[in-house]
């Protein structure tokens, strides 16, 4: 047997953050990943926590209120607004991420991101954050200890690109600015592969993890890997620990202030998926192969409660899929990138449109289900493609043909021929498009608004005028792709309260568990207010944990015995 004070399961944004802050509160962290990487599905991920009242904000001169954020979250939630869980929230949020950045190397930045629901009152820009690029040779030879993004993400097999890099490399031929800072990021990934052999320029979720990852190795946290945790102890009623598996050998680690979960949900476990998320024999996951629900299995076994209402709550997403000749499959996110842009429209099975394509992920998914569209198609011609890519499909320089040939890109010269070989009624494909475009003409969407709620406009290409989000589909040849829907991360795990205790059906707090991250049930109840809203409450509540087995009182916890005392 082997002792430490805090044991922490899985190493994803919520157990490094918790891992961190034990180390700053004076205790020993054991951090256990079952898999051969760190990083967990914040690897996958944007990398931007969504934290109301941030300071970072104010570097470009916004500011934000604990009363918009609370009359947001009301508007978000509806009667899902569970009071303690967003009150420690909103008091701590903001105090975790100075924290962190006193702290750690974890640093962000700002980024004007519209809330979004951005028409509900208390709506603000920039509570979504960006993670600073980080350089991966700090990391030294744990560099290869970290999970990579998405390789369906990435050019060239592992460079690295993030949002500010898009514009840009699309004009890389058409400006100056856009051929300098493509040929910059060309340079480094070039002396990168010929010096480590791989990119080191990570951004997004991926530098989100490394940030985390070497803040955890500078604190002194031990951080071990192909470590599952195969049970909890209990004695008399408290978690005093777990069963692991190392090197081999089965090891009781005894932990003396308590143990986190933070396995990262069960996206990558068919079985759970075929039991809680609708349509399961259509929806694709995202997450990494060791996200099969371990949290919530050990959670459950020491009496905590799994609240089958929000058993299938995710973070979902319309997927793409291409079918390999060895049949394996690569699934591609369509987040923001290509559906947002002007000049390109989603229809259902009927041939119809049936959302604004610049929404968030969370909401065309969610109407998908809404509606029992288990396969859409996003349509465009070339020069959309050419100019935005569509999913898979790179915009120019990069050729398309193999996808076309692979039959997940469906090419066709003329509306009618391209509705015939998706399965769609060509009539109502034709008559979709042109009433489309008698509005996409004037720079309106009359039917769903696309570009015309600030997070709509916010993602469509800016340099496109009068509406960012809105052009007329042109003349052939036409693409579509379909649509499928999806998920980025299962956010339904155990209950818990505001300190992030886990919870029996009774509503007592387990002694000695916690849970953060994807193993607690989401503050935000399947709902999705801003990009990050699973991000940010993880490090928030994986630093509430950390600081509640410390002894150190929170920012919440302070409020209440003021309010007490008065």
């Amino acid at each position: 047997m082997i002792e430490t004070d805090v044991l922490i399961i899985g190493s994803g944004a919520a157990g490094l953050t918790a891992a961190i802050t034990a180390r700053q509160s004076g205790l020993e962290a054991l951090v256990i990943e079952k898999t051969a990487l760190f990083g967990g599905t914040t690897a996958y991920s944007g990398g931007a926590p969504w934290i109301p009242c941030n300071h970072v904000m104010q570097q470009i001169g916004l500011d934000d209120s604990r009363e918009a954020a609370e009359t947001y979250l009301h508007g978000v939630l509806g009667d899902a607004y569970q009071d303690d869980l967003v009150a420690s929230y909103l008091d701590n949020a903001p105090a975790m991420l100075k924290f962190m950045e006193r702290n750690s190397q974890v640093r962000f930045k700002p980024f004007p991101l519209p809330d979004y629901e951005s028409e509900l009152p208390g709506a603000a820009r920039c509570r979504s954050l960006l993670t600073e690029a980080f350089d991966g040779r700090l990391l030294g030879h744990r560099l290869a200890d970290l999970r990579m993004p998405l390789p369906q993400l990435m050019l060239f097999g592992s460079m690295q690109i993030e949002g500010a890099d898009i514009h840009p490399m699309r004009h890389a031929l058409k400006t100056w600015a856009g051929f300098r800072h493509t040929a910059g990021v060309m340079r480094r990934f070039m002396l990168d592969k010929l010096q480590h052999g791989r990119g080191t320029r990570i951004v997004n979720g991926n530098a989100l993890a490394a940030r985390l990852f070497h803040s955890a190795i500078q604190a002194g946290v031990t951080l071990w890997k192909n470590s599952p945790a195969l049970e909890l102890t209990l004695k008399d009623g408290r978690v005093t620990g777990a069963e692991i598996e190392h090197e081999g050998q089965r090891i009781r680690v005894a932990a003396r202030h308590g143990v986190l979960l933070a396995t990262g949900g069960y996206g990558a476990s068919e079985q759970m998926r075929r039991k809680h998320i609708p349509f399961a024999e259509h929806h694709h996951s995202l997450q990494p192969e060791g996200n099969v629900g371990d949290g919530v299995r050990l959670g459950r076994s020491a009496g905590g409660m799994h609240d089958p209402a929000h058993a299938g709550d995710c973070i979902w997403t319309p997927v793409s899929v291409l079918r390999k000749p060895d049949g394996s499959m690569v699934r591609y996110p369509h987040i923001f990138i290509d559906r947002a842009m002007p000049g390109c429209i989603a229809v259902g099975p009927d041939g119809h449109r049936f959302v604004n394509e610049g929404t968030s992920y969370q909401s065309f998914v969610g109407t998908m289900h809404r509606r029992g569209i288990t396969t859409a198609h996003l349509i465009a011609n070339r020069d959309f493609l050419r100019t935005y890519g569509l999913g898979l499909a790179r915009p120019a320089p990069f050729s398309a043909r193999a996808l076309i040939d692979a039959g997940y890109l469906v090419e066709a010269p003329t509306l009618a021929q391209l509705a015939g070989r998706i399965g769609i009624d060509p009539a109502e494909l034709e008559a979709t498009v042109r009433r489309f475009n008698e509005g996409a003409a004037r720079g309106e969407d009359p039917e769903f608004g696309k570009g015309a709620d600030a997070h709509s406009r916010f993602r469509g290409d800016q340099t496109h005028a009068p509406n960012p989000g809105i052009a007329p589909i042109g003349n052939g040849p036409y693409y579509a792709v379909a649509l499928h829907p999806g998920d980025l991360s299962t956010v339904g795990g155990l209950e818990t309260n505001g300190q992030a205790q886990v919870l029996t059906p009774q509503g007592d707090p387990i002694e000695g568990l916690y849970a953060a991250g994807l193993d607690m049930n989401s503050m935000m109840r399947g709902r999705y207010p801003g990009g990050g809203s699973s991000i940010g409450p993880a490090m928030t509540f994986g630093y509430i944990a950390a600081r509640h087995m410390a002894g150190t009182r929170t920012r919440t916890a302070v409020i209440e015995e003021e309010a007490a005392a008065a």
